[in-house]
C-alpha cells in the first residue's frame, strides 16, 4: 500500500489513539495520582480497593507520585502500541503497514507530535 492509498479512517484510528493516551483515559489514572486520591468517594466500606489506593497514594510524596503517574501513562501507551502491533500481525487493513513502516511507529511518531505525510 502506498502513502497515497492510505484511507482516511487509518489517520483518524491513530490520532484518536493518540489523544485517549494525551488527554482522554490515558489520563485519568495519573492526573488522580499526581492529585493524591484515587477516589474522592472511596471509604472502608465503599469500594474498599480504591480507598486502599487512597491510603497508599497519601504515603507517597510529590516526587513519588509523579514517577507512578508516568508509570501509569505509559502502560497506556504501551497497551495502545501493542493493539496496534497486533493488528499488523493479523494483516488486519488498514493496520497492516504504516507509513513509517509499522502503524505503531506512526502512532509513536504522532505521539511526538510528527506531521503526517502530504
Amino acid at each position: 500500500m502506498t502513502q497515497l492509498s492510505k484511507p482516511q479512517i487509518y489517520r483518524d484510528a491513530i490520532d484518536s489513539m493518540v489523544e485517549v493516551c494525551k488527554e482522554g483515559q490515558g489520563q485519568i489514572g495519573s492526573n488522580r495520582v499526581r492529585a493524591g486520591v484515587w477516589n474522592i468517594n472511596a471509604t472502608e466500606n465503599f469500594i474498599p480497593e480504591q480507598n486502599e489506593i487512597n491510603i497508599f497514594l497519601k504515603k507517597l510524596d510529590r516526587k513519588d507520585r509523579e514517577v507512578l503517574a508516568g508509570m501509569l501513562e505509559d502502560a497506556v501507551v504501551k497497551g495502545v502500541f501493542e493493539a496496534l502491533r497486533i493488528l499488523e500481525e493479523k494483516e488486519i487493513e488498514p493496520f497492516k503497514e504504516g507509513y513509517e513502516g509499522s502503524a505503531y511507529n506512526d502512532f509513536i511518531g504522532r505521539l511526538d507530535g510528527w506531521d503526517w505525510p502530504q
